[in-house]
């Protein structure tokens, strides 16, 4: 039964590919392993897959239109953060060292400076404050800033209830940021706080890799498109929008090209139009063995290549990497839990990877199990389910959703993550430590 005491098999983050591994030694007209029946696991499936494209070409673009991208180069810090001595709050400025120690502290009052351009320097003198707001430089001679809740004012005299300390109250130039530091690595998402880091260092303008230009599309002749009349035989595409869904990203171009029916001919057509216009072509089934699953077929006869395909991962065991053109291909199964579980857990690797990104785990960790499980060894297997808290050591309990299958698109849509479960386990039992992969 499980393994308590075994760490869970976690697939990796996207790879680089292996020292000295050449593109030509994983692309090939029929994949190696697709004839004698062995799976790739999930690790090797993303090595592989890796090497069919380099990352995307550069542009220079304005900030204001830089959000959700991907940097392509390291921002470093043109000058210190603050860039000069600031109050970090309403109050007074002082120096400390001009206090006599006695209370009430009565200081004349000389001046008030706001957050705003300094057209003219008012310095403290002896036994002398400064009214000063939220972030005001910091006037020549004061070295604190009392709130504005600690003085009574008296007129022109400022009575100070307590003694402050130095530098109390007052962000000092270069406290957050030096001259050069690095703000923004490469291939960062520049998602709201890179935004503000970058304008509040004055950049204008960066380089950033273009966006990842996929285009995708579905196979079937029985699949029609919500809104359309349905006839017995016939389902609804859902695939279609699970992918719209997934690929909705401001790093992502979107190209989609609906669907398409079974027939070779037509199957080619489509192929050749998406890999034209795209850096990434995307289909969902036709990429099993049956009679109607044309996709590897159609895949060589447009000059293609295929590198991956039957890998160890369940459910989505059909899934199929090569290369049409200049374009990489990822051939997804038909069933649509498939495409999201392999789409999360091995696609989104490589397109993170060839939009130029830096390469992240996925946020697997171990958990325990509240559930008992019996299944096959061979592959990875990924199972819908939701957290129920922790038990007495304090650690995460995991439990399956009812009739836990990742086939199925409505189950999933319930779950809060995927229980991962490695290819050498037999089955699982309530105590034992699982993957837990967050969706």
């Amino acid at each position: 039964m499980g393994h308590p005491h075994k760490s869970p098999e976690i697939p990796p983050p996207a790879l680089q590919p292996r020292r000295g591994g050449r593109q030509e030694d994983f692309l090939q007209p029929t994949c190696p392993n697709h004839e004698n029946g062995t799976l790739i696991p999930i690790d090797l499936a993303i090595e592989k897959g890796l090497t069919l494209r380099l990352p995307v070409t550069t542009e220079a673009v304005d900030l204001e239109h830089a959000s959700g991208r991907v940097l392509a180069q390291t921002l470093t810090a043109p000058s210190p953060q603050p860039r000069f001595d600031y109050s970090a709050m309403d109050g007074y400025a002082v120096d400390v060292e001009d206090l006599d120690g006695s209370l009430p502290a009565r200081l004349r009052l000389i001046g008030h400076i706001a957050a705003s351009r300094t057209t003219e320097e008012i310095a403290l003198k002896t036994h002398t404050t400064v009214r000063i707001l939220t972030g005001a430089p910091i006037p020549p001679g004061a070295n604190a800033v009392i709130a504005q809740e600690e003085v009574r004012r008296e007129g022109d005299i400022v009575a100070l209830s307590r003694l402050p300390r130095r530098g109390e109250n007052i962000r000092i130039c270069g406290e957050d940021v030096q001259t050069g530091d690095t703000l923004i690595e490469r291939g960062s998402l520049m998602d709201a706080r890179a935004m503000g880091v970058a304008a509040s260092a004055g950049i204008a303008r960066v380089e950033l890799f273009r966006k990842l230009r996929i285009a995708i599309f579905s196979t079937g002749s029985e699949l029609r498109q919500p809104g359309e009349d349905i006839a017995p035989g016939e389902i609804y595409n859902s695939n279609r929008y699970i992918l719209r869904g997934l690929l909705d990203r401001p790093w992502i171009e979107l190209i989609d090209l609906g669907a398409c029916h079974d027939e070779p001919k037509a199957l080619r057509a489509r192929m050749r139009d998406a890999a034209a216009q795209a850096d990434v072509v995307i289909t969902t089934g036709g990429v099993s063995v049956g009679d109607e699953d044309h996709m590897a077929d159609v895949v060589r006869r447009c000059n293609g290549t295929i590198a991956v395909t039957r890998v160890a991962i369940k459910p989505g065991k059909p899934l199929t990497l090569g290369q049409v053109g200049q374009a990489a291909y990822i051939g997804l199964p038909g069933n649509p839990g498939a495409v999201f579980t392999t789409f999360r857990v091995i696609v989104e690797n490589l397109l993170r990877t060839w939009a130029g990104m830096k390469q992240q785990m996925e946020p697997v960790r171990p958990v325990i199990a509240d559930f008992t499980w019996t299944c096959r060894t061979g592959r990875t297997t990924y199972l819908p389910a939701i957290l129920k808290g922790y038990n007495a050591n304090g650690a995460s309990l995991v439990d399956l959703l009812p009739r836990a299958n990742s086939g199925k698109l409505f189950l999933l849509s319930k779950a809060e993550g995927l229980v991962v479960l490695g290819s050498d386990c037999e089955g699982v039992k309530p105590g034992d430590l699982v993957g837990w992969f967050a969706l």
